[in-house]
């Protein structure tokens, strides 16, 4: 590839294939087990994806002509290809024949010969196409909606017949890595589980291998080295994504952070897998075999392995009724303890019983279902015992089941059924209640055993071969027990033995003692504070309060083993690989601190302990779960297993990094890189902090606390504040500025410091891409503004998807899809004199803007850009024209990024409505209220989208968003919403608010008494549906030459939008039976 740094466009700015990029994305994030290494080394609050990080690099360099395939292929989107004699294709996805392949040095053309078992191989992959294509074209025929399904007709093209003879007489066949198209695959997976064809299918439609995306996860691949090896800075470098990939590309890398969590973070991603590869992983394990057995032999006393219970006995006789001789050999002690799990338990101020505060009486739902039975004992105690499920519960059972004792932060009282108010459980929580004490209560424990496995035909299952031949093959069966008096005994000797040992342990320096500081994330002492119950709140006022007894023993004791070994580990491997290995020691403390904690849950729906930072904040857990420390298969184990991974892993994927590629860590705020000199760097990547999303310093102190008393020694001047530095960090935090308006104010000045810092050290031809996510109205605009006011002209804005669709932050949400590339080169200096909005001869701001819009449109067609993210890339387009001409004035009035996005905003609204009816409609053809609804209906269907989504999209259509509760005048240049009720509700409104998002309301959904008496075309579209579903066509009929005399044709026209680009099958099935019906 070429690379270029002139004042010529980048590919980044011109066609970036962001459709394929934001498709690997989506995959590299889409499951936790394949994750990159870097994601579980430690925890960092916002770690980009390697892909898009990549990309954003590569696109920063490449020029705008280069071949966009080359790039492609440079992320790692590409798969191997056996090209057949009569020119069809073979895509080589089995293993066994990949690895018969010979690359040429390239990497990217081969030789694959020809012998039996590539033969055979290839007669399976003729019958393998011949039984997908008759699948196919009998779904394509089954139902008229799949007929001309475009993903569907490409996949029968892919299944093309093969001529089983085309191999005859040959001896190799020619490979070649040829380009991928993974927003093909996400289509087509999509398809697969669509309600069309599982209702055609019978099920979802299982989708071959090779007809999947037919390469491994791009980032695993090795990227070409660097024509021109160049310097890459992120000056808010986080958990280290993108230095990484700056890395591995043959780039210099200057990675800054001001919390020193993050620093550390770096150091252990970017330089000790660069500067000691794979060899260092021996002595991570070698040094973490010796902590483990350290702690597990002091922690073993205080962690018993039971006996099995009686149920789980009897179930074992059960499943050996025909072999009960083995039955002793698998009735000892509980192999493993998976959890202890544990609630709160508060007084009941109306009858002092104790009430045990379960937010549901499920421990499991997968799996062997398993619950809890709450018992009312008549000492005022209740007795929780789990037991096991057989078969699903009907839908009265499971919602008994959801219900638990606690809903909203109020209890229900199990003794006299009263409600316990949230302020008393807080009040008790910190110890200030007359009526008593919240108190951790064990009750239950996830335990393990195993029994010998049996095959399908009922025998037992046994090794055939090896040096285990004969022997019995066991499996893992894991229940649920109360606890016995040997497990409350151990907490209560764990205690013990943790009071014995404080002052042991406080000498060593090792317990952090430091106060919680009050926060946007920790609350503030005697329950003030906002949002989700914070420990200030609870009366948790010292970081080691939020570890039960036994875990803060547990903790402490890694600790002192650590501070033991540390001097060994130096005088054995010398300072700079000794400080490596006890690095990554840490890490696997801290790992056991986020998983081993009160502020983690336990997670009834897979079973799981979910880790403390699954949220990224510190809410109250109603349930939390306890690692062991001893055992062979302890917690403690487990969590440097895991940082051992992801050393491998990062190693593995650092290894063919070209070699001389400096890496520069500092550790300061990113308003004041002072070692970094000007006009040094070449590109800066970005992920800027999202505005209020992430408080990284008040999270992080849970960590810097403990990591300050093993690691400080090691990094000199880096871990010696108290805790870390709120003052001086990047984020819109109201607790810290005063008022949220004081926040952004101040989010916004250290927005533009950071970037003119960035804008000093860039050369001249260089370029910035940010990724932001943030996607507030406020979060734009202050973002925008920092740039165009630090000296950036924004050149392009893209959307990446990011997220994949069942995130619990984005499900059911059109706005929430993607992350956003903001591109930015350095302005020179700013105008002479403001630009003007509107100015004689259409030369103004504004106009430039409707014409650079509209230019662009195209490009954004050929991406395949859903309408939300066409109007996103729009904004590149907009902020262009702003920031070259910046200051912009309107008369006397500044114009604000916010106002050109809004002027794109209407260009690509007008297009859309234009798009979607063919040309017939125009938005000034539509009452206002319904033309904002079939705008909205394009972008986003009935899917939820962010109120200020919306807004923006109103302003530039100069439509006003009002609030209406019932009947109102819908013919005003306005369009109404309605805040969503419980139950049957019905809007008078077209939009349902619900919490911060807005949608289209369904049919259903509208009030009969607005439907009855239509005041636009939206109203009579949908009231024309509403009369189907009550009559059928002669119903629809009437209503519609009742209500759209003259305008029919254009309520038809509504409806074949409402009917083509329908998501739900059943909606668009409903809609074609009624256009034909009306004769359309």
């Amino acid at each position: 590839m070429t690379e270029t740094l002139t004042q010529d466009l980048r590919l980044i700015e011109a066609g970036f294939p962001c459709h394929q990029v934001g498709a690997e994305t989506q995959r590299e994030r889409g499951a936790s087990s394949a994750l990159p290494p870097v994601y579980y080394l430690h925890v960092w609050w916002a770690r980009r994806p390697l892909t898009p990080s990549r990309a954003a690099i590569l696109g920063a360099i490449l020029s705008a002509d280069c071949d966009v395939g080359e790039f492609l292929r440079a992320l790692g989107i590409a798969k191997p290809v056996a090209q057949l004699p009569d020119g069809s294709q073979w895509v080589l996805v089995n293993p066994t024949m990949l690895k018969r392949i010979s690359w040429a040095d390239d990497g990217r053309s081969g030789k694959l010969a020809i012998d039996t078992t590539v033969r055979n191989h290839f007669a399976k992959e003729v019958d393998r196409r011949a039984h997908k294509r008759t699948e196919l074209t009998a779904l394509q025929a089954a139902h008229p909606a799949l007929e001309k399904n475009a993903v569907l007709i490409r996949w029968i093209d892919d299944n093309t017949p093969l001529d089983d003879q085309v191999l005859d007489g040959k001896s190799e066949l020619a490979v070649s890595l040829e380009l991928a198209d993974p927003a093909c695959v996400q289509d087509r997976i999509a398809l697969a589980k669509s309600d069309v064809v599982k209702a055609s299918h019978g099920g979802t439609l299982n989708i071959d291998k090779e007809d999947l995306y037919g390469y491994d996860r791009a980032f695993k691949s090795d990227p070409p080295a660097a024509s021109e090896q160049l310097t890459v800075l992120d000056p808010t470098a986080g958990g280290g994504s993108i230095p990484f990939e700056a890395l591995r590309l043959g780039h210099n890398v200057i990675a800054n952070d001001l919390n020193p969590v993050a620093t550390i973070i770096q150091y252990a991603t970017l330089d000790y897998p660069k500067r000691f590869g794979s060899s260092l992983l021996t002595d991570i394990e070698a040094w973490g075999g010796k902590l483990i057995d350290y702690v597990a032999e002091r922690m073993e006393p205080v962690t018993p392995f039971c006996a099995l219970p009686p149920a789980e006995i009897a179930a074992l006789e059960q499943h050996l009724a025909d072999h009960p001789k083995l039955v002793a050999s698998f009735s000892g002690p509980e192999y493993d303890q998976q959890g202890l799990i544990y609630c709160r338990e508060v007084s009941c101020p109306h009858c002092g019983g104790r009430v045990p505060l379960l937010n549901s009486f499920w421990l499991s739902k997968e799996g062997d279902r398993w619950a809890v039975l709450l018992t009312v004992e008549s000492n005022s105690s209740v007795s929780i015992e789990p037991y096991r499920l057989h078969g699903a519960p009907d839908k009265e059972t499971a919602a008994k089941l959801d219900a638990g004792t606690v809903t909203d932060g109020k209890g229900l009282c199990v003794h006299c059924q009263q409600v316990i108010d949230g302020d008393e459980i807080k009040a008790q929580g910190r110890g200030e209640s007359i009526h008593g004490k919240m108190v951790d209560r064990l009750f239950c424990v996830a335990a393990v055993r195993f029994q010998p496995k049996r095959k399908k035909s009922g025998q037992l299952d046994r090794y055939a071969s090896g040096e285990r031949k004969g022997e019995l093959k066991t499996q893992k069966v894991r229940f649920f027990r109360a606890p016995i008096e040997r497990d409350l005994a151990a907490i209560e000797e764990s205690a013990v033995q943790l009071e014995a040992r404080w002052d042991e342990f406080d000498k060593l320096g090792l317990i952090p003692t430091e106060d919680i500081p009050p926060g946007h994330k920790t609350g503030e002492e005697g329950g003030e504070g906002s949002g989700t119950d914070k420990p200030l709140k609870l009366g948790t006022t010292k970081w080691h309060q939020l570890f039960t007894p036994r875990q803060l023993l547990g903790h402490l004791t890694l600790m002192a083993g650590l501070k033991e070994l540390i001097p060994l580990i130096l005088e054995e491997l010398g300072e700079d690989r000794g400080r490596a290995v006890t690095t990554y020691l840490q890490f696997a403390i801290d790992k056991g601190l986020d998983y081993n904690s009160r502020q983690t849950r336990w997670h009834y729906s897979r079973g799981v302990i979910n880790n403390t930072f699954a949220r990224h904040d510190f809410s109250f857990k109603w349930t939390f779960g306890e690692m062991v420390f001893a055992g062979p298969h302890s917690g403690a184990r487990w969590t440097l297993s895991q940082v051992c991974d992801a050393y491998q892993g990062m190693s593995e994927l650092m290894e063919a990094a070209p070699e001389g590629a400096a890496v520069t860590i500092l550790s300061g705020s990113g308003s004041a890189m002072n070692s970094v000199a000007d006009s040094s760097v070449d590109v800066v990547v970005n992920d800027p902090p999202y505005y209020n999303n992430v408080m990284y310093a008040e999270l992080a102190d849970f960590f810097y606390v403990w990591m300050k008393r093993s690691l400080a020694d090691l990094y000199p001047g880096l871990l010696e504040s108290y805790l870390t530095d709120k003052v001086s960090e990047a984020v819109a935090n109201p607790h810290r500025d005063g008022t949220a308006a004081d926040a952004a104010a101040e989010y916004e000045q250290r927005m533009r410091e950071m970037y003119a810092e960035c804008h000093r050290v860039t050369k001249a031809d260089g370029r910035m891409v940010l990724m932001f996510t943030h996607k507030s109205q406020e979060g734009w605009e202050t973002l925008t503004r920092a740039l165009i006011d630090s000296g950036w002209t924004i050149t392009a804005t893209y959307p990446v998807d990011s997220e994949a669709g069942h995130s619990m932050h984005i499900r059911d949400n059109a706005s929430a899809e993607s992350s956003i590339f903001i591109v930015c080169n350095k302005r020179s200096s700013d105008s002479a004199t403001p630009g003007l909005w509107k100015a004689f001869g259409g030369q103004g701001v504004q106009q430039r803007i409707i014409e650079a819009v509209a230019a662009g449109l195209g490009q954004f067609e050929a991406l395949d850009l859903r309408p939300v993210d066409t109007m996103v890339a729009s904004y590149g387009r907009a902020l262009r024209v702003l920031s070259e001409k910046w200051p912009v004035l309107d008369g006397d009035e500044p114009v604000s990024p916010i106002r050109a996005m809004n002027e794109a905003s209407r260009v690509v609204a007008e297009h859309h409505i234009r798009k979607l009816t063919d040309g017939r409609l125009k938005v000034e053809d539509l009452t206002p209220e319904a033309a904002m609804a079939l705008t909205l209906y394009g972008i986003c269907g009935l899917q939820q989208i962010r109120f200020d989504e919306v807004l923006n999209v109103s302003r530039s259509l100069g439509i006003a968003l009002n609030s209406e509760s019932g009947g109102y005048d819908a013919t005003l240049k306005s369009i109404g919403y309605a805040t969503q009720a419980s139950g049957k509700a019905t809007y008078h409104a077209p939009l349902i608010k619900r919490n911060a998002n807005l949608r289209l309301a369904r049919p259903e959904e509208r009030n009969p008494k607005r439907i009855s008496a239509p005041q636009h075309e939206w109203d009579v579209m949908q009231g024309m549906i509403a009369a189907y579903r009550k009559g059928d066509v002669p119903v629809a009929r009437a209503y519609l030459t009742q209500h759209a005399e003259g305008s029919q044709a254009r309520i038809i026209d509504l409806l074949r939008v409402w009917t083509n680009e329908a998501e739900d099958d059943e909606q668009r099935t409903e809609g074609e039976a009624l256009l034909f019906g009306m004769g359309e």
